[in-house]
């Protein structure tokens, strides 16, 4: 089997090559490079040349007059791809050795995981000061075969089954320039049974939005685009679960709701007493918190009231905390719901 691998490139002749090497020197996984050229300086067209010129065997050069924005590029990789497995890269990243190889043995583990992200400091595995990516990558090995479940896929670094391509079909250009697309892909593709999953042992790492940097109308752009997600797939809520019992049975089925609402696309937390949440499965959106027993209520509350980012939904599982956070309502903002 292969893969190819495709990159959207507007110049950052530096963080390219670098991304380019990086993808040569660590990865035996068969694969080509599908790279599209959306009008690059003069330093990055003729790096791309010379790498092309190079490893001809290895490499598909397309090139663009103008630059037509990551996703349009996307979309003419993906059209002149060929191989059972796709795999979304930006130019900005890193990857580590292994990288590919893991992410399609998860991807392979079960027919119904239909897109995989690799772990990275863009979800939240960041590399500590003094650490090298792959010194923290090694780390991870231990972790091969693993994954937790996403709300949605990121497109830094997205590997996606031909056959979910063939049933969802290219990614929607209303989105512009960039930003959200990768999140409607996914929707899509849950909406036909597929899931979206984090390869724990795969890592590639990303140097954050410095080509939407240049756009002097990110933010703009971004605003938008984030309305039409929302009015295509709802709008994203912030639910907050404060659980003083350990009943297990009632964890379980907090565990099974919130795994669907955080599967819908929400960011769920959930504050336990003391510890626990075994029953609770891995999900990118759901965040758990061993809270000690002793000012449990009181710790809850203050966590709640120093948030910057206000919850929209509370739910207690006892009538004395449905009380106090509702008396505290004006300060926190949420809903508060009893959760019998």
């Amino acid at each position: 089997m292969k893969c190819d691998i495709i990159i959207p490139v507007w110049s950052n002749p530096d963080f390219t090559k670098n991304c380019m090497e990086s993808v040569f020197k660590n990865t035996d996984y068969a694969f080509h490079l599908i790279i599209i050229d959306n009008a690059s300086d003069n330093l990055t067209r003729d790096y791309l040349n010379k790498l092309a010129h190079d490893k001809k065997d290895s490499i598909t050069l397309l090139r663009n007059d103008k630059n037509l924005g990551f996703i349009k590029a996307t979309n003419q990789g993906i059209r002149e791809s060929r191989a059972p497995y796709v795999c979304l890269l930006n130019n900005d990243t890193e990857v580590t050795r292994g990288w590919l190889e893991e992410m399609i043995r998860v991807a392979e583990k079960k027919d119904d995981i239909g897109i995989v992200n690799a772990n990275s400091n863009t979800l939240g595995c960041k590399v500590k000061r003094g650490q090298s990516a792959e010194s923290l990558a090694k780390g991870l090995k231990s972790h091969s075969g693993e994954y937790a479940i996403l709300a949605w896929a990121t497109g830094f670094c997205m590997l996606i089954k031909r056959k979910v391509i063939d049933e969802v079909g290219l990614f929607d250009e209303i989105y512009g320039m960039g930003n959200f697309e990768d999140a409607d892909f996914s929707k899509k593709a849950q909406k036909l049974g597929y899931s979206c999953v984090c390869a724990i042992a795969s890592y590639v790492y990303h140097k954050e939005r410095r080509s939407f940097a240049k756009f002097k109308k990110f933010n703009q752009d971004f605003d938008r685009n984030r309305e039409i997600f929302c009015s295509k797939w709802g709008r994203q809520e912030r639910i907050l679960y404060i659980l003083s019992r350990t009943d297990s049975v009632l964890r379980k089925e907090i565990g099974r709701e919130s795994m669907k609402l955080a599967s819908d696309g929400n960011i769920i937390w959930i504050f336990l007493k003391g510890k626990g949440g075994q029953e609770i499965k891995k999900h990118s959106n759901i965040y758990i918190y061993n809270l000690p027993e002793i000012l449990f209520g009181s710790v809850s509350l203050w966590r709640v009231l120093k948030r910057k980012k206000k919850f929209d939904k509370i739910y207690v599982d006892d009538k004395n905390y449905e009380k106090r956070f509702r008396g505290f309502g004006f300060f926190h903002k949420a809903e508060v719901i009893y959760a019998c």
